[in-house]
């Protein structure tokens, strides 16, 4: 059974990587929270399931706390497991959302896209240690 965890800052193409899985034959869940993984994993594989992709929703955070105890469990129950950190430049996030005109998760009245930008790399700090860290700047 293989599990690709996928993570990372706004913008950075979790949502494009989820669906290029997809395409591929995995099953995609999109924007689950760190705390719902292992017994997400778990229904799925009872249901039959045995090529999972997941996109991490940092929001219901702070940050991804539980993904370290959950990337533990699922190999525990037999899971390949794979976390995958995507992040871009700022420079490249700041055109990506002025492009679609989305707001960042984390932007408000006290918060620049930047700063945005830079506080949800701070929340995730942590958990790109976990896995392999690819930059997709130059990826359209």
């Amino acid at each position: 059974m293989d599990l690709l965890l996928l993570g990372g800052v706004s913008g950075s193409g979790k949502s494009v990587a989820l669906a290029a899985l997809e395409d591929s034959g995995y099953y995609a869940v999109n924007n689950l929270p760190s705390a719902l993984i292992a017994e997400t994993v778990d229904h799925l594989a009872k249901s039959g399931q045995q090529r999972v992709a997941v996109a991490l929703d940092v929001k219901t955070g702070p940050g991804l706390p539980h993904l370290a105890t959950a990337i533990a469990a699922a190999k525990r129950a037999g899971w390949n497991v794979r976390f995958l950190y995507l992040d871009a430049k700022t420079d490249t996030l700041v055109k990506r959302f002025s492009e679609t005109r989305r707001r960042h998760p984390f932007s408000s009245d006290q918060r620049t896209l930047t700063e945005a930008i830079d506080y949800e790399r701070a929340l995730l700090a942590e958990a790109r240690e976990l896995g392999f860290s690819f930059d997709t700047s130059d990826l359209s």
